[in-house]
């Protein structure tokens, strides 16, 4: 099964338009994909690392498939929570700057990838490791793109909280009585979705955020008419 996945059709803009159904579609790893989850989507960007590849291999059946990793091995595991409970890493928050800075090519390739798309085939599906962090600025960063409002944007990224709320807890508890009440916390701000998050990711995009890694109005406006309604 495929966690944490939810398709963005039906999210509004701020003028009025809508984004049609089965377009795009976010979700977790496709480690444990069933073949007819993935009925309707032509396309799979794995945003993960090559070692979390590697250790939990895609099912993605005859769908093609896009190898695209946002930040190499030398930051995995800050947001992959099977990493966060054995080492040290930064603060969420100060990450997700971090991407929004130093990945930007990375994003450009992601992004660029799923406004060339082919929608007349079928869905692109974009993933990381548990949907959450590059998956979750991804999502954003299209939602932007599109003209959602931030408020809404916002609501969409914290769903993934529906997912692992609990499972954070848990995670949280484990860790506590191994290494102590700090670092648990650590594990535990690391394993959810947080609004700081997300803002402090839009107080590094700055102005023109798009325009300044190279993505141009007049695609951003292409972009638009060809998947708004």
């Amino acid at each position: 099964m495929i966690e944490n996945r939810r398709d963005l059709g039906g999210i509004k803009t701020t003028d009025g338009k809508t984004i049609k159904k089965g377009y795009f579609v976010r979700s977790a790893n496709l480690s444990q994909a069933e073949k007819d989850e993935l009925t309707g989507i032509s396309k799979v960007i794995d945003l993960r690392t090559h070692r979390e590849k590697e250790e939990s291999p895609d099912k993605y059946y005859d769908v093609e498939y896009c190898d695209m990793p946002i930040f190499d091995e030398i930051t995995a595991g800050i947001s992959h929570e099977k990493e966060a409970e054995k080492r040290d890493f930064p603060e969420m928050q100060d990450l997700y700057g971090i991407m929004v800075r130093e990945n930007a090519d990375s994003f450009k390739k992601v992004l660029t990838t799923i406004m060339n798309h082919d929608f007349s085939s079928g869905a692109v599906l974009w993933h990381c490791a548990g949907g959450k962090d590059r998956c979750g600025l991804t999502s954003a960063f299209i939602l932007e793109m599109l003209g959602v409002d931030r408020k809404v944007i916002m609501e969409d990224y914290l769903k993934t909280n529906e997912t692992f709320l609990s499972k954070a807890e848990e995670i949280r508890e484990k860790v506590k009585a191994e290494r102590g009440e700090e670092f648990a916390e650590k594990v535990y701000r690391a394993c959810i979705a947080d609004e700081n998050y997300l803002k402090e990711a839009w107080n590094a995009m700055g102005d023109n955020y798009f325009e300044k890694i190279g993505i141009s109005k007049e695609a951003i406006e292409a972009f638009r008419k060809k998947v708004l309604v």
